[in-house]
This record gives C-alpha cells, structure tokens and sequence, in this order.
C-alpha cells in the first residue's frame, strides 16, 4: 500500500489529461479493492474523486465490498447509484458481483431487484449470471427458485451443477442433493472437489456410509484432487457413520489439518467413547505448527465420551 499511495501521489503531482488521470485512479482502485494487501477504504476515498468511473471501476468496488471481511449492503447501495446515474451501463460482471453480495448477507428483496434488472438488460443468458442467481437463491435458502433458474439453464457448467448441489445439501434436502449429482454424471459433467464436499456431506447428513464410501471409491478413480476441506470432510462421513478407523486412516494421510479437520477427528472419536485417542489428537493438536489452536469446545467434546 505505501508504494500504491506514492503512485498516487505521483498522479496528483504530473499534469496529465483528465482521461489518463482516471485511468490511472481505476487501476490503482482495482488493487485497493480486490488485493488481500489493498485497503477498501482509501479505494472508496480514491473512487469519490473520478468524476465518471468507468464500470471497471464500480465493478471494483462492488467486488471488493464483496469481500470484505465485514459483510454490508454497500454493493447493492453502489449498484443502485450506477442504475440511477444511468451511466455507466451495468455489464454481466457488476449484476454477478452484486449477486453475490447480496447471498453473502441474505439481502433476498434487493437480490430479487438485481434479478429483475437482469432480466430487464438481457444478461439472463450469461453462464456468469446465472450461476450467480442460483447461488444468490440457495444461499438465501429459497431453493425452489434455485431449482428453478437453474432448470432455465441451457448449458450448466460445473459451478452451475455443484452450486445447486451444495443448495441442496447445505438444508438437508440429502435426496436431492444426491439425485442431482447422478444427473450431472448422466450429463457427461465431471465434478470437482467442491462438488464433491456437498456431496460427501450429503452423505453424512444422511448416514448414507455405503453411499459415501462409493463416492470416495469416485474420488480416487477420477483423481480428483482431495484437498483440506474434501478430506475435512471424508474424515466427518466416516466418523459419523460408525467407520472410525476409516476416519483415523483418512486423517492421519492429511498433509496439512486446520482446526476443522482436527475437530472432526476429535469429535468422531469422542462421539465413539474413545476418549484416550480423543485426547491424544488433542495434545497432537497443541503441537502441530499448523496453526490449528484447540479451544473449549475440543475439551467440551472429549469431556461428553460416554
């Protein structure tokens, strides 16, 4: 960021047209806004003073208040700015950001206007929006309307299909979530390891072991990548549905653990009355440089062995 406020400062000093000027701001707000290492508000503070920002600049901000580690309404209050201005002209990317503003905060009456505005400009037949609508719809848990725009797809891509999936895994709908999953392998689409986390743990929901371990059986034959959160959630099936071992075995081959796979663990084996093992991977857990920290809810757990 220092080196970003000297560009700036730099910007402010030379006598350039007002054209490049702008452009120069935009470029700078893009990192502020979406950088890990970018800072949201002196990109709003940089934002306010372009006289007409260009839509990748709104596209930015939008973006960027997306994903804050604070979530707001600020992105649907920007969007209603655009819209209102009327200039600049909204693109398939502002609608989806908004989107997904709006599913991270639940916000269902303004996504239902962004909906209505996506209609309106014709970007319904976006694969980009349209995975968005389905997403902003099973996030806000109305997954009859979900299941609707994703019916209306012509051509569902694999975040189309695994997001209607986690949809339904996500309230329980375990059925659904494993029908569609065998409609999206008659489909010839090959899912990935975020498919395969929401169905994994529609499995384990359900107490579906057998269905789980063919699934895991999948995993391996199409050499889907098993990452922290699938193996996460590998461990939870098996310990859930009585294959402790398993689960042991499956926890013990992770490279890297966090705190939710550690709780996993440690909860299986309690939920089992293995509280000497429980404890074991709890002081395991205390020496990792995994950063995993325990906390009380691990010795909560490893109190309740029956």
């Amino acid at each position: 960021m220092r080196v970003l406020r000297q560009i700036h400062a730099r910007l402010l000093t030379q006598s350039m047209p007002i054209a490049s000027f702008s452009f120069g701001l935009c470029k700078i707000i893009g990192f502020c806004a979406l950088s890990p290492h970018g800072d949201i508000d002196y990109a709003r503070r940089l934002f306010s003073q372009i006289r007409s920002p260009n839509i990748f600049c709104w596209n930015s901000m939008i973006r960027g208040y997306s994903q804050s580690q604070t979530p707001s309404k600020e992105p649907v209050i920007l969007f209603r700015k655009i819209v209102k201005r009327g200039y600049p002209n909204p693109n398939t990317y502002t609608m989806a950001f908004v989107l997904k503003a709006c599913s991270i905060v639940s916000a269902m009456e303004e996504g239902q206007q962004v909906h209505a505005s996506v209609l309106k400009s014709g970007f319904g037949s976006s694969p980009f929006v349209e995975t968005a609508l389905v997403n902003f719809y099973a996030k806000c848990e109305d997954i009859v309307l979900a299941r609707k725009v994703f019916d209306e797809i012509t051509d569902k891509n694999l975040v189309a299909w695994s997001t209607m999936i986690s949809g339904y895994a996500k309230i329980g709908l375990v059925n659904e979530a494993l029908s569609l999953f065998r409609d999206m392998q008659k489909a010839g689409v090959v899912p990935d390891e975020v498919t395969m986390v929401s169905v994994i743990s529609a499995c384990a929901a359900s107490g579906a072991l057998d269905t789980g371990r063919w699934v895991h059986a999948y995993i391996k034959k199409q050499l889907i990548e098993t990452d922290l959160e699938l193996s996460t959630a590998l461990v939870n099936i098996y310990a859930k549905c009585g294959w402790i071992e398993r689960a042991k075995e499956v926890f013990d081959a992770m490279p890297v653990k966090d705190t939710k796979a550690w709780s996993s663990m440690i909860v299986g084996l309690s939920i089992h009355g293995l509280a000497e093992d429980a404890l074991e991977e709890f002081s395991r857990m205390e020496k990792a440089k995994s950063g995993a920290k325990p906390c009380n809810f691990h010795w909560r757990s490893i109190c309740m062995c029956p």
